[in-house]
């Protein structure tokens, strides 16, 4: 399925790489999948590289977060995207799942879906990408895939040709630690909301939790039934949607049609009126001014429990840390066992050289955020390098389908239809 050049030439491989194209897939996830299938619609060979043991990516849980690499989540994790809006098109959720499955059963999903479309045979695992270069000349745009086996200590990289990659690895890679005054002076316990997975070592502790995303908002909410008090720091307030409507439809199955051609300033109106439906935002020290969706929202069910009854208390922005806990932008000061970052993820590509693909989502020009457009040859392409609002699956499918048709036709993006506009501009079409 792909050639390996361990103990070869590149010039020896060129005869064979005419005879069919070959894709490399970087990733076993949500978007590695997608693209497999993707390539075996067009007609192209995949091979996926999967560092881990099992596909699935964020969803393969496991209880000591094996993976080294990327995200991991946590024991009571369930999606914030319903199962009708998170499915790919091709292959929905059976209709005993529910509304909103836990990460078991997404990942059970995602197999079923492999099984389905028999992708497994498609996937090396264990198997690390370690380097990405443009071959020799990079006449045709093929691309040296370097892999070590992570099963195996002290593994020689091995090489292989490929004519085209796709990047599946996600967006989630190197944990993010706010930088704050102080913290290397405090005494308590410092991690990242990465290696958590259940409350139980917090019983009768004082915990802070940094952040206002989803992981930030189900960690307190968690923790707070163990703990004896959870601080959650926002640095600019939160909005919170819960998952379902007062008729315990799903919300983003209820909302997403209906706004879809709604003008912006209605759709921001009315997530606003939906989240302060759900929680006064003043009463327990959420008040955020600044725009849903630029700027994003929480989607939980239990938080405003907990700060209702004071297991969770907000607290804007830290100023430092001290020896004992943290100083806030209030003035106030609070001691703590135990900070919690739940402060997102740096995006990277270790793999690949800054001059192809930037780890900066500010330095990176995507066009229809899949093709670097500044390639001579248009054999590379990002698939799911996007924070969008809803499921991810139908978003990566259509990358992928249309990635796997830019390769299979040799069809580049016409530099016509990206500049000077997309970049020079600053338009949509560049991810920015």
């Amino acid at each position: 399925m792909h050639l390996n050049l361990c103990g070869t030439t590149y010039a020896q491989t060129v005869e064979t790489l005419m005879e069919q194209k070959r894709v490399a897939i970087i990733g076993a996830g949500v978007s590695g999948l997608a693209a497999i299938k993707a390539c075996l619609e067009e007609g192209l060979e995949p091979t996926c590289f999967e560092q881990s043991e099992e596909i699935g990516g964020l969803w393969h849980y496991t209880d000591d977060g094996g993976q080294q690499h990327g995200a991991s989540m946590y024991k009571s994790l369930i999606s914030n995207v319903s199962r009708e809006m998170s499915c790919f098109s091709d292959f929905p959720f059976n209709t005993d799942t529910p509304p909103y499955p836990p990460h078991s059963q997404f990942h059970h999903y995602l197999q079923q879906y492999c099984h389905r479309f028999d992708l497994r045979k498609f996937i090396r695992f264990k198997t690390q990408v370690v380097k990405v270069q443009q071959a020799e000349g990079f006449v045709e745009g093929e691309w040296n895939v370097h892999t070590v086996d992570t099963g195996t200590d002290g593994t020689e990289p091995c090489q292989h040709v490929f004519h085209a990659i796709m990047v599946c690895s996600g967006v989630y890679h190197r944990p993010h630690m706010s930088l704050f005054a102080g913290l290397k002076t405090f005494q308590g316990t410092v991690t990242h909301s990465r290696s958590y997975r259940t409350p139980d070592r917090f019983q009768g502790k004082t915990v802070l939790v940094i952040g206002a995303g989803n992981s930030a908002g189900d960690i307190a909410a968690e923790v707070g039934l163990t703990a004896s008090k959870v601080y959650l720091s926002l640095r600019d307030g939160v909005w919170i949607l819960p998952r379902l409507t007062h008729g315990a439809r799903p919300l983003d199955l209820s909302v997403s049609r209906a706004l879809l051609h709604a003008p912006d300033f209605v759709s921001r109106n009315y997530i606003k009126m939906l989240s302060r439906t759900h929680i006064n935002q003043a009463n327990y020290g959420l008040h955020r001014t600044k725009d849903p969706y630029t700027h994003g929202f929480m989607v939980n069910d239990e938080i405003h429990y907990r700060l209702a009854s004071g297991k969770v208390v907000a607290k804007p922005d830290i100023t430092e840390f001290t020896p004992a806990g943290a100083r806030f932008a209030d003035g106030s000061c609070i001691d703590a066992d135990e900070v919690i970052f739940a402060t997102g993820y740096d995006v990277s590509f270790p793999f690949l050289d800054s001059d192809i693909l930037p780890s900066s989502l500010q330095d990176q020009e995507l066009y229809k955020l899949v093709f670097p457009v500044r390639m001579k040859k248009h054999t590379l392409a990002v698939i799911g390098q996007i924070r969008n609002r809803g499921g991810a699956s139908p978003v990566v499918e259509l990358q992928a389908r249309w990635a796997a048709q830019v390769f299979q036709k040799g069809s580049a993006v016409q530099r016509r239809q990206v500049w000077p506009k997309q970049i020079t501009g600053g338009g949509s079409e560049v991810h920015r």
